[in-house]
This record gives structure tokens, C-alpha cells and sequence, in this order.
């Protein structure tokens, strides 16, 4: 049973706190979780999918009957202090139009929904293995404390949102709490997380451990592979003419979202086995890559030109969802085991000038953005998951592997690039085109012991996951200047449309990495899924 002991000063201030809106604030201002009348809910795995979780939370443009929280009151985020995307929490009245969230075992009111992201998407698949085998103690993790002793006054809404910053720390008492999850998320199926794809403390996950978890596909999410913003121009230069609006050098090149340098037509492209030489560690300079004779470092435009030619590359730690998603895609494993060659390891203690790929294991996505940014900008300030010693020279190159729902708003300093040149949007994913999507899933311990009421939740956040109008409400906000991106339905919930283009009020990929006779493996190419129905469906060819 999830028990949250309060301190005494805590206690106090729920006993002189206001009710406000259902939710208490102490004197301060501060949030105080008040366990009578809510569900806790511990939801962990995979970072890449962050936004996507707080918006199927929170979005008030989600279809009023499938929001999880009431919009005409507060809702309340909590967030760590070291990148914000470590570990995060969202507090909010029940929506009483949700049919499914009336009338729940508990009689509650609130909803507390904590999302660990921290170690990536194996900590939404082995600590619930773990918990199915009875092994309490190792499916038991650290979770955000959402307490006044560690949690700030929140902001006012911006937009919807009530933010604040908790302190957090997994080895300090008070800084963090410890749960078994209820549930948890991946990026990809659990079968991938064995090889180094295992994380650190965990064993790899075998099929049989699979019977153990009731496993629900969500929606399709299509990732794709950033630029630090100085690298995207220097391709930019080199792959287009001096009389292109898309080179830098000409007069037409405009910047901004509606500029010239972010449309499609304008993006750069890197080639798949360029990518994976770069996952692998065996292309460890910019100079390796050539257009004609021209080395691409030491052609680039002054402006442009990193501090060196070594080449960074910011990934994440084993056991992370969007890591196995590169090393299923990319480098073909743990798919062709044994044959397949894993991905280089970490290693922030080599020196540049040892002729090797600079790899940059970050926990988070958050991580990747702030190891981008920094490697781009020289600054070793944007948060502290990443630790930004190259900050002399006009900075350094790098790649780095993200969901596309990211740097929509090109407040980070980095920028998607086109893949064997497609750009990663919904449709081209649709269309057959552009490889790098997968199949999420949600997970939990098929003997999970939930308290009253919390299973019904699970059920309709899972279920509200999948949902086409969901998800272009969600959508809606990972739009970028060269396309819409971000998450598809699967063919196996809901039918695409006839012809198999995109309809972003409803987004479904007609593709799957699902059978009608077998579940989703995100190994398996994609392939139609019962083309049959409706009669005459089809897809496009591109």
C-alpha cells in the first residue's frame, strides 16, 4: 500500500491551509497533497515521451470527455531543478465529463499523476517485471516528493499550468519518494531492452517476462535526428548553391520560424549509415564527411565553423527508449543479434584529442537538449545534466537523437535534419518514406496491486493515449516549419484514411509493426495493417 508520511510541519500547514478549488495551498502558497481525497498515480519510463504524457494530462484542447483533469480549475505542475524533465508531477481536479472518471472506487476528488523520466524508458518496463515477480525491492524507485518541505509557491498560469520547482535528490531523505510504479511507458516494445540496452542494475528482459506485464500499444512516434544550429547552416552551405534561398550566403536566407532556413525544402540531410557510423564511434571527424573533394570542416563559412573537427554525439544512457528506438533503426539491434554491432558507450573522459567520436550519454532527453545547446552556444549554464567543458573555439558539432515533438518552437539551439532526404513528419512516416517511428507502449505487472479507483485511471489514461483527436490535440503543439510531427494512431485501434494520407485532425498510420496475428515488435519492418477494411483502402506511393 503507498503510504506518504508527513512532517510535522507539513502537518500544520494542511491544518491552516485554504481549500483552493478543491486542491489545499498552505499559508505560503505552497501546495499541500491532501491523500483523502486523492488518487496518486506513479507512472515511469521514457523521457522522449514527456510532452505527450503532460498533455494527455493537462491539454485543454483535448475532447472535453476524454481530459483526465478539470480545465475550469488549477492545475498544478511540479518539476525538479535539475533539467525540469527528470522527474515531474501533475496535480488537478478530476474531470467530472470524463464518463469513465465518474463514480470510481475511493470517492475521490483529485488526481496526482507522478512521471519519472529519469533512466528513460526501462524504468517503465523492468521495475513492472520486477513487481510481477514479487521482487519488491528492485521495483521499488525514486519518484519527485511533491511536499512543501521541497516544493516552491506555484507560478500563475502560463497558459493553463501552475508550475513549480521541488528540489530533488534520490540520495537525500525528503528529496524524493520511493514507489513501486503503477504503470510505466516505453518508447519501444520491453523485448528491446536486453544487450546494452539493458539498464544499469536490471537484468535484459526475456519473452517470458513479457506474459508477466499486460502490454497496451499506444501511439506511433516519429523520431528523428538534430543538428546543432551551427552544423545544420554549415550543411546548409555545403549542400546548396550560393543562389539558393536555403545557402546561407544568399540575400533571400531568412531565419526565424517563418524564414527560409527552417522550411523543408531547406533542411540538410544526413545519410542513415552516416548516422549509424556516427552511433557506432567510427566516424570521429567532421573532416571524414565530403562533398566532392570539399571537407566539410574545412570548407565551412567562418561563422559557422566549430571550435575543432572532432565529432560529438549526444545520445542517452542504456535502458532509455529513444536510445533502443536509434539502435533498432539504425544499427539493426538488438534486432540481429548476434550479428549486430552495439552502439559506442559513453565516454566524457576522452580527450578531444584522441581520435575518437565524443559520445555524451545524457539521462534524459532533456539532457540531449541541454548537451546540444551547449555544445552550440559555448555555455555550460542551460541546467546541470550536462557538464559543458568545450566551451571555447565558436563551440563544437554535434548530433543528437530526439522525439520530433521537440524544439518546435526553435528555442533550442539545434535543429532537426532530413534523413537519406526526408524530413521527419507525420505524413512522409504514413507514407513509407521516412523510417525512424515507432510503437510506443504502456505496461503494468498483470498482479499489480492498485488502490481503489487507480486501475479505472490507468485504463482511460492508456486508452485516451491512442486516440486519434487526442493525439492531433496534442499534435497541435509539435508542429514545426517543415511539417507536422510528433504521434500517429496505430491501424490497429482506429482505420486510416482510404487512401493513407494524414488527416492531422485524426492523425492514423496506416503502417504497423504489428500483425493481425501477432503483437507490436518494433524489430519487425512495418507493413500494412488489414488493408481490407474499409474496401479499396490503400496507401500512397511516394
Amino acid at each position: 500500500m503507498k503510504k506518504l508520511v508527513l512532517s510535522m510541519a507539513v502537518s500544520s500547514a494542511m491544518i491552516s491551509g485554504a481549500a483552493f478549488a478543491d486542491i489545499t495551498v498552505d499559508g505560503q502558497g505552497k501546495v499541500v497533497v491532501t491523500q483523502t481525497d486523492t488518487y496518486e498515480v506513479y507512472l515511469s519510463g521514457a523521457s522522449a515521451a514527456l510532452d505527450y504524457i503532460e498533455g494527455l494530462a493537462t491539454n485543454v484542447n483535448v475532447p472535453l470527455a476524454e481530459r483526465m483533469c478539470d480545465s475550469s480549475k488549477p492545475i498544478y505542475k511540479f518539476k525538479d531543478q535539475i533539467t525540469g524533465k527528470e522527474q515531474d508531477a501533475y496535480y488537478c481536479s478530476l474531470n467530472p465529463s470524463n464518463p469513465q472518471l465518474v463514480g470510481l472506487a475511493g470517492n475521490k476528488t483529485n488526481l496526482l499523476i507522478y512521471k519519472r523520466s529519469e533512466g528513460g524508458s526501462a524504468q517503465g518496463v523492468n521495475p513492472l517485471i520486477d513487481d510481477a515477480k514479487g521482487n519488491a525491492a528492485s521495483a521499488t524507485i525514486s519518484f519527485l516528493n511533491v511536499d512543501p518541505s521541497v516544493c516552491g509557491v506555484p507560478s500563475a498560469p502560463s497558459p493553463v499550468l501552475r508550475t513549480a520547482t521541488c528540489t530533488y535528490n534520490s540520495a537525500v531523505v525528503g528529496q524524493h519518494q520511493m514507489h513501486v510504479p503503477d504503470f510505466g511507458i516505453s518508447d519501444v516494445d520491453p523485448e528491446q531492452f536486453r544487450g546494452v540496452n539493458t539498464p544499469a542494475g536490471f537484468s535484459p528482459v526475456a519473452t517470458s517476462d513479457t506474459s508477466l506485464l499486460q502490454i497496451e500499444s499506444a501511439a506511433g512516434q516519429v523520431f528523428g535526428i538534430g543538428a546543432t544550429l551551427k552544423l545544420r547552416n554549415a550543411l546548409q552551405a555545403a549542400q546548396f548553391p550560393a543562389s539558393s534561398v536555403c545557402n546561407p550566403a544568399n540575400a533571400g536566407y531568412t531565419t526565424g520560424l517563418n524564414g527560409t532556413a527552417e522550411s523543408e525544402a531547406c533542411m540538410p540531410s544526413l545519410s542513415r549509415d552516416l548516422v549509424a557510423s556516427i552511433g557506432l564511434g567510427e566516424l570521429d571527424s567532421w573532416n571524414d564527411v565530403r562533398f566532392g573533394a570539399n571537407k566539410l570542416f574545412d570548407t565551412a563559412p567562418a561563422a559557422y565553423k566549430a571550435g575543432n573537427q572532432r565529432v560529438h554525439f549526444c545520445t542517452r544512457v542504456n535502458g532509455s527508449g529513444t536510445k533502443a528506438q536509434f539502435t533498432v533503426k539504425y544499427l539493426n539491434y538488438p534486432c540481429a543479434l548476434p550479428s549486430a554491432t552495439a552502439p559506442a558507450p559513453g565516454n566524457p573522459s576522452t580527450p578531444e584529442l584522441v581520435a575518437a567520436t565524443k559520445i555524451h550519454a545524457m539521462s534524459t532527453s532533456g539532457g540531449v537538449s541541454e548537451c546540444l545547446t551547449e555544445l552550440d552556444t559555448m555555455v555550460n549554464s542551460v541546467g546541470s545534466a550536462f557538464n559543458n567543458t568545450f566551451t571555447s573555439g565558436n563551440g563544437r558539432w554535434a548530433i543528437g537523437i530526439h522525439g520530433t515533438e521537440k524544439n518546435a518552437k526553435q528555442t533550442e539551439s539545434w535543429r532537426f535534419v532530413k534523413i537519406n532526404g526526408v524530413a521527419p513528419t507525420l505524413q512522409n512516416a504514413a507514407n513509407g518514406t521516412y523510417l525512424d517511428w515507432v510503437e510506443l507502449t504502456f505496461q503494468y505487472a498483470k498482479n499489480h496491486a492498485f488502490e481503489a479507483g487507480e486501475k479505472a485511471i490507468v485504463d482511460e489514461f492508456i486508452k485516451a493515449a491512442g486516440n486519434p483527436a487526442v493525439l492531433a490535440a496534442l499534435n497541435a503543439n509539435f508542429s514545426h516549419p517543415f511539417g507536422a510531427a510528433g504521434y500517429l494512431a496505430s491501424p490497429r485501434n482506429y482505420t486510416p484514411d482510404a487512401n493513407g494520407l494524414v488527416n492531422l485532425a485524426g492523425p492514423i498510420n496506416p503502417y504497423s509493426h504489428a500483425t493481425s496475428a501477432e503483437g507490436v515488435n518494433n524489430c519487425r519492418v512495418p507493413t500494412v495493417y488489414n488493408l481490407g477494411s474499409p474496401a479499396g483502402a490503400g496507401v500512397q506511393l511516394k
